[in-house]
């Protein structure tokens, strides 16, 4: 009897123990609450799957997240560098990213840009580092060294929208106002229909719209560019009008100007992003054939007009898509990223 009773208890056991779910599970239904902004329900589950595998690096480093979220900064320091104290490769540089994000949202942003140096070098020449270090010294109003980072991001990887709308702030807060213009179309080729679509497109119409006086220094040189000749024939092309339609028409005339005029300045001795990678870009979709298309695709958010346009005009839309896909080598997928105001949180591949 004694022994039936030992099996019993052995094979109550082992149901138990299989009815458990596992830690891995437990992590991806806490994921799935975090992405629906349970943050305190999503910590529950991590806690949760600790407890079945103590050791899951996985399930702390999601907890650091969750706790950035919930603005409990401290805790978010003190889980993401477990991970980053157990060297947990998977998730080092999301570790480093999220204890960098609290510290700069603790005023600690000259530590978090130390803390992010130290990242590069232990996790390699990665573009969400250099964004995020760009980001950190934008918020430092330290826009050359900002600059500096959006490019190298850039230069790892063309298709992260945000690095291109950051480095399109940081560049027209240096003045240097004709390669902004550039980035924050790129921006919006990538990612034309967001709420920060809309604003990016309402700064790159002002930098078309200034009022610069004579003398001013951004109608020097930039980049070989003669600002002020480009500037002039934009003052040419203004009409006063300030209707949809007319900003609209200006906006397109306006492009074509800088992109053909920057266009013909291109030569071999030329260094750089602008050089290597704007002006052809612009070069070739100027004479596409489909930039009247391209135009309305990125005005979509900020002109009602476009987006009927777009809808409207499918067999332009379509040809413009396919031209895109196959003739240029940079994804039209849209990046879901965070917008850049006083609340942003540094980003990282976790979120």
């Amino acid at each position: 009897m004694k022994n039936i009773t030992i099996i019993f208890l052995l094979f109550i056991s082992t149901l138990s123990l299989y009815a458990q779910p596992s830690s891995d599970k437990l992590i991806r239904q806490g994921v799935a609450l975090h992405d629906k902004g349970k943050y305190k329900e999503a910590i529950t589950c991590y806690e949760n799957a600790l407890k079945v595998n103590p050791s899951s690096m996985s399930a702390v480093y999601e907890m650091s997240l969750s706790y950035l979220h919930l603005k409990d900064y401290k805790k978010a320091i003190e889980h993401s560098t477990k991970v980053i104290t157990a060297n947990f490769k998977p998730l080092l540089m999301d570790a480093y990213i999220v204890k960098g994000t609290a510290l700069a949202k603790q005023d600690k942003i000259d530590e978090g840009i130390s803390l992010l140096k130290e990242a590069l070098v232990k996790c390699g020449d990665e573009y969400l580092l250099h964004f995020n270090l760009g980001l950190s010294y934008f918020n430092k109003k330290d826009s050359q060294m900002a600059v500096h980072h959006l490019q190298k991001a850039i230069e790892i990887d063309a298709t992260h929208a945000s690095s291109f709308l950051l480095y399109a702030y940081a560049l027209n807060d240096l003045g240097q106002w004709v390669q902004s213009f550039y980035s924050f179309h790129f921006f919006l080729l990538l990612e034309p229909n967001t709420e920060r679509s809309r604003d990016a497109f309402g700064e790159m119409y002002d930098i078309i719209t200034a009022k610069l006086e004579v003398g001013s220094d951004k109608l020097g040189l930039e980049n070989d560019i003669d600002r002020k000749k480009i500037y002039d024939q934009l003052q040419e092309k203004k009409t006063g009008a300030t209707d949809n339609v007319s900003q609209y028409n200006y906006f397109v005339e306006a492009s074509k100007l800088i992109f053909f005029n920057v266009g013909q300045l291109q030569n071999e001795s030329q260094t750089g992003l602008l050089w290597f990678f704007f002006v052809p870009t612009y070069e070739e979709i100027l004479g596409s054939g489909h930039f009247e298309t391209y135009c309305r695709y990125v005005s979509v958010a900020y002109y009602p007009e476009s987006l009927e346009w777009w809808e409207n005009n499918k067999t332009q839309v379509d040809n413009f898509i396919e031209w895109f896909e196959h003739g240029q080598g940079v994804s039209s997928d849209m990046e879901e990223d965070a917008y850049f105001g006083d609340d942003t949180d540094i980003e990282s591949e976790g979120e």
